[in-house]
């Protein structure tokens, strides 16, 4: 059963921009709706210029998900065209591969990237 969501933004920052914020509400209510508890991961709230200059915070993001033992699933707040930015982070020393734990990933769009980088290191 899935109690503990876990949202990463690994391909924009637009979850963290004012004018996204409405969405961000309508998302956290729906979510709120099925009884599952919501955890932004550090970086996915810090803006599109924030996240676009910096990479290895969102692949940061995406290992600390993977590592906490208390979240069920990770969503993916947006698509984009910017994940292959995260691989240098995610694979220099068998970083993902290592971090992976067996949990829902879930996402859209440029979120296809993270699937097959996930799908590399072996999670279904």
């Amino acid at each position: 059963m899935i109690k503990n969501i876990a949202i990463v933004s690994l391909s924009r920052g637009v979850a963290g921009e004012a004018f996204a914020q409405h969405e961000v509400e309508i998302g956290l209510k729906r979510l709120a709706g099925y009884g599952v508890n919501v955890q932004f991961m550090p970086n996915a709230l810090r803006g599109i210029d924030y996240l676009t200059t910096h990479p290895e915070a969102r692949a940061a993001d995406l290992l600390q998900a993977f590592r906490d033992p208390g979240i069920d699933m990770i969503l993916c707040a947006i698509g984009g065209d910017d994940t292959y930015r995260l691989l240098p982070y995610l694979f220099d020393h068998d970083k993902l591969r290592r971090a992976v734990t067996d949990k829902i990933f879930l996402g859209f769009s440029d979120t296809t990237v993270n699937h097959m980088m996930l799908h590399k290191v072996g999670l279904p």
